[in-house]
């Protein structure tokens, strides 16, 4: 005789025994598509670099893109778009399809400051901010041969005399820090130097061809022993620096900080960044992370899309009014 599954056990038992398994494979469909995002790309994903490769911000995408596809399934491909202080990677960005395949690696100098410069056919405001990424300061550098010790006799040299800085180009973070600088210390003789990037830059510096400039911290570290370091522009002293005071400190009203984050092209739609967010919020939360951030030199920056896109606009409305109080204009 054929026996049933239920042999020996009363029916009100075998009716809970289906119905527990029945919510046992609810809840694991349920946090298998919790665990899945909401929306994932339909192919891979790049991230344009509106910079040469190398640099802290490249070197600093490059690490989170393994672990950012890997939660989008689809590869993260990185790809630099140079020149033109970034508004060349930032404008193939603009006018790619908000299907989120496109990104932006947006920085200070390309989306905060440099649109206040040119008036293209790019409205840096209509990019979509996704997530933050890290935040670097400047160190203020002096030439080996510099007669000023420390930033005192820096500041009293620059009220006696003209001196000259160099910069990575006009309207770029470099440029627009030194021109906060001389504000601070009511040094209005500075005579601006500006090179094509911050390699040749940093050489005119080091051969003395100029007498000072801005640097953010990870390009600056590798100098200590050869440049005079007189303090970095962040708002606490940096632990790859443990011994530069910063400008504040110091008694110069200068505190500034360049920021680095995620954007995508205009009309990109909701669902869309809430996914990206939650995949690159994911990999700024891990300790490996954290640490090749302080490696570079630079701070973590986390914060909803919502937290990103106000800093987005305030550093964008804060660049702009500094351009047109100094009245800087592309030389």
């Amino acid at each position: 005789m054929a026996h049933s599954f239920n042999a020996g056990l009363p029916r009100r038992q075998v009716l809970a025994a289906l119905v527990g398994a029945g919510i046992l494979a609810m809840g694991k469909t349920q946090a298998q598509a919790q665990e899945k995002p909401a929306w994932q790309p339909s192919a891979p994903v790049k991230i344009v670099i509106p910079f040469p490769p190398g640099g802290s911000s490249d070197i600093l995408a490059r690490f989170i893109s393994v672990s950012v596809g890997e939660r989008l399934g689809q590869p993260v491909i990185v790809e630099n778009k140079p020149g033109a202080t970034g508004s060349i990677g930032a404008g193939y960005v603009y006018g790619a399809p908000a299907d989120g395949t496109t990104l932006l690696l947006g920085i200070t100098d390309a989306n905060s400051i440099y649109p206040h410069l040119v008036k293209g056919k790019v409205d840096a405001m209509k990019f979509v901010p996704v997530s933050p990424l890290a935040s670097t300061g400047y160190v203020l550098l002096g030439r080996p041969d510099l007669p000023a010790a420390n930033l005192q006799e820096l500041l009293a040299l620059m009220k006696k005399q003209s001196v000259s800085y160099a910069s990575a180009g006009t309207g770029s973070g470099p440029q627009m820090m030194a021109v906060a600088v001389s504000q601070a210390a009511k040094a209005d003789n500075l005579l601006h130097v500006p090179y094509t990037g911050m390699a040749p830059a940093l050489q005119a510096l080091m051969g003395s061809q100029v007498d000072i400039m801005l640097v953010a911290v990870g390009g600056a570290t590798q100098y200590r022993s050869k440049l005079k370091f007189y303090g970095v522009s962040s708002a606490q002293r940096v632990a790859v620096l443990p011994d530069v005071p910063t400008l504040k400190e110091q008694g110069l009203n200068v505190v500034g900080e360049a920021w680095i984050g995620v954007l995508a092209p205009p009309g990109t739609s909701t669902a869309i960044t809430t996914a990206l967010a939650d995949a690159f919020n994911r990999a700024t939360a891990r300790p490996e992370y954290k640490a090749k951030v302080a490696e570079l030199g630079m701070t973590t920056l986390t914060g909803t899309t919502a937290e990103f896109g106000k800093l987005y606009a305030d550093e964008y409305r804060k660049w702009g009014e500094v351009v047109r109080a100094a009245n800087i204009k592309l030389e």
